[in-house]
């Protein structure tokens, strides 16, 4: 990550949004007061609001965390894992955060349909899940999303062909037919899904990319310690 990102200003605002995060202190107010305590940019403002949480929804979170999909029928968070996927392979900003789930910036939300680099998540993710063998995988894609219906078709279509029990479901609101999923595993790194599904969660943009390539990520989590 660039110096002019993690800096001084930025390592010492890290451990001031925690500690006041951690003070059960609104995370919105006190992402603005630190923010503008340390002249913070709007990138960096994101990279403290979607990498930095509060000590006790971490815990929760990890206690729900797998690894293993084998066997196990898993619901991807669709967009959520493969924008992830595409921002790295973009060489854009991709981050552990202090949850240790894997996120991005998410610089190229919705515009990624038609470039190579998505199908390139999607061949990656396939290939993965080919690997790992789930008993089932379900993708769940954003109804109001452009092109959700053809991805949807792309998804199922590329199930098939390599063999792999599942499917690709559009829904106005996947968010809520993940949280309400009573079985299997929900894949996503979205933080409300994260905190109210509970089923056992897995990050599996990070278990792809670790699978495919030697990660070396900022990891925002190092920063407090």
């Amino acid at each position: 990550m660039r110096n002019d990102v993690i800096n001084e200003e930025f390592i010492t605002a890290v451990r001031d949004y925690a500690y006041l995060l951690n003070q059960q202190y609104p995370r919105r107010t006190i992402l603005k007061i630190v923010g503008d305590r340390y002249l913070l940019n709007a990138f960096q403002r994101i990279l403290l609001s979607r990498g930095i949480f509060r000590n006790d929804d971490i815990l929760l979170r990890t206690q729900k965390t797998v690894s293993k999909i084998h066997s196990q029928s898993i619901y991807i968070d669709a967009y959520n894992v493969l924008f992830t996927i595409s921002n790295y392979l973009l060489g854009r900003i991709v981050f552990m955060s202090n949850d240790r789930f894997l996120r991005d910036a998410g610089e190229v939300y919705g515009k990624l349909h038609k470039d190579p680099v998505f199908d390139r998540a999607i061949d990656l993710t396939m290939t993965f899940l080919k690997k790992k063998e789930p008993s089932y995988v379900e993708f769940l894609l954003d109804k109001p999303i452009s092109h959700s219906a053809e991805l949807a078709g792309k998804l199922r279509e590329t199930l098939e062909t390599k063999l792999i029990p599942g499917d690709a479901q559009i829904d106005k609101n996947p968010d809520a037919v993940l949280i309400r999923q009573s079985s299997g595993i929900i894949a996503t790194s979205d933080s409300d899904i994260l905190d109210e599904t509970d089923l056992p969660i897995v990050d599996l943009a990070h278990l792809i990319l670790d699978d495919n390539f030697s990660l070396n990520l900022p990891d925002l989590g190092r920063l407090l310690s």
